[in-house]
């Protein structure tokens, strides 16, 4: 079982969940399934509501334990007893995601710890054909996406892995070229919650503040509201390491 019930910061943000209500498609028949389970409100694929009222659903494809032991074969080293036969426990989950025209792009989520893991994967479902196209290259697999940036010739992706913790951890950034699918990763110390075109930069905003990215040169702003209210942003050479439960206990 995951351990979000010990830890009160989780279960706050947990209780704060929404659902998107986003429509898309043609004539905005699709949206994301949510249901709630242990883990809270989780996006488990697409539904399309259908001229009869009545609504069909397209649960997001899961990985196998096939192409666990093919994508991540240094995790089943260390865990062999965890990911064996009917032992493959996993909950891969639709996470951030973009609309581009009747195309939902969106990168996964899951749990990695205690039993539960998964495969790194990002892609699309499109709303015109009715099916999914999932992309998980080495350098994505091994975590889950913490944010996305749809461009006209690449992706970007934010990476992490969510572990028995107060926080997850970074996992860094990726850089998918859309016409070769080669990868280009970033090897960041702060998990990336969302990306944004700045002109020529990425805007990364992290816990902490944020990072403009350009070209090859990755610049760090911590931002501080202090009580009074003012806000103040100076440039860092590093983000503090995220928060973990072993050194609270």
């Amino acid at each position: 079982m995951k351990a979000y019930a010990i830890f009160a910061v989780t279960t706050i943000l947990l209780a704060a969940a929404e659902s998107d209500l986003m429509r898309f498609g043609p004539g905005g028949a699709f949206q994301l399934e949510y249901s709630a389970d242990s883990s809270g409100l989780l996006a488990h694929g697409v539904m399309e509501r259908l001229a009869n009222g009545a609504t069909k659903s397209y649960p997001l494809p899961q990985s196998s334990l096939e192409t666990y032991a093919k994508l991540r074969p240094a995790d089943l080293q260390r865990n062999p007893s965890a990911a064996t036969g009917n032992q493959y426990e996993r909950e891969e989950t639709i996470g951030p995601h973009q609309l581009e025209g009747d195309k939902l792009w969106f990168g996964n989520n899951f749990y990695d710890s205690e039993g539960e893991r998964g495969v790194g994967a990002f892609g699309y479902f499109d709303a015109a054909t009715r099916q999914y196209r999932l992309f998980s290259p080495p350098e994505v697999a091994p975590f889950e996406v913490s944010a996305i940036l749809v461009e006209p010739n690449r992706v970007w992706l934010g990476l992490d892995y969510s572990s028995e913790d107060i926080s997850t951890f970074p996992g860094g950034l990726a850089e998918w070229n859309r016409a070769t699918h080669t990868v280009h990763r970033y090897p960041i110390e702060f998990v990336v919650g969302k990306i944004e075109r700045q002109g020529a930069s990425l805007r990364l905003t992290t816990r902490e503040g944020y990072a403009l990215l350009t070209g090859a040169s990755l610049h760090r702003f911590q931002v501080t509201t202090h009580t009074n209210g003012r806000v103040e942003t100076r440039p860092i050479a590093k983000f503090p390491p995220p928060p973990s439960h072993h050194a609270l206990l």
